[in-house]
């Protein structure tokens, strides 16, 4: 385990996390990830994490890797526990494995509508560099996806 911030640390996700895993999901996500889904990224290799204090999940993130580019598939903050820089410092954990395993880029969408992530994002250093339309699925229908990436310094 890992010493991600302020009594929080991060670690492999497992199979038994799948339970608290979905809870969060479920709570913060309109449309939420599959137990199944998580499954498979964790079976498949992916950079899947979870965030605890004192046992109890808190966030995850899943990070797909090709070669010398990650994507950010899914990170979400429990909403008991949002605010609390917990989203940044994952974020910044990854950039940082990025970094250490000569990846070059991070790319990962967002929703349009979630203003909170995407501001998060940019302080970050991430950059919008295009839309996806009507990539998500939402109570109206569809909602487009705001693409952002990230070059790391010295890969450029």
């Amino acid at each position: 385990m890992i010493v991600l911030h302020a009594g929080f640390s991060v670690r492999p996700m497992q199979e038994s996390d799948l339970d608290a895993v979905l809870e969060i999901e479920n709570a913060a996500q309109p449309t939420p990830w599959s137990r199944n889904i998580f499954a498979e990224g964790i079976a498949s290799g992916h950079d899947c994490e979870v965030v605890e204090k004192d046992g109890q999940i808190a966030g995850f993130q899943v990070v797909s890797r090709v070669l010398d580019e990650a994507h950010l598939l899914n990170v979400v903050i429990a909403p008991a526990f949002q605010r609390r820089g917990l989203g940044w410092a994952l974020i910044n954990r990854l950039i940082e494995r990025c970094e250490e395993n000569d990846t070059s880029i991070i790319f990962l969408e967002v929703r349009k509508s979630n203003t909170a992530a995407r501001q998060l994002y940019e302080h970050i250093g991430f950059n919008e560099i295009g839309v996806r339309r009507a990539y998500y699925r939402s109570a109206e229908g569809r909602e487009d996806a705001i693409l952002m990436m990230m070059e790391l310094v010295g890969h450029k």
